[in-house]
């Protein structure tokens, strides 16, 4: 039988927060704002349409 592995959510994203508040100690707000922003960025260009918009689906009539 395969051995249940336990995940817990709230410790990992704590760990996430706790290392990106380490990484940003001591920087300005425009450098924090920035540093999620690039995240951002990174983002969208790996979802993003080439057009930009949703695909038309056209209708069909009944």
């Amino acid at each position: 039988m395969a051995r249940k592995i336990e995940f817990h959510a709230v410790e990992f994203f704590r760990g996430i927060r706790d290392q990106q508040a380490a990484l940003l100690k001591g920087r300005s707000n425009a450098e924090i704002i920035a540093f999620f922003n690039s995240f951002g960025r990174k983002a969208q260009g790996l979802t993003r349409r080439t057009t930009g918009r949703a695909k038309s689906v056209p209708r069909r009539s009944t």
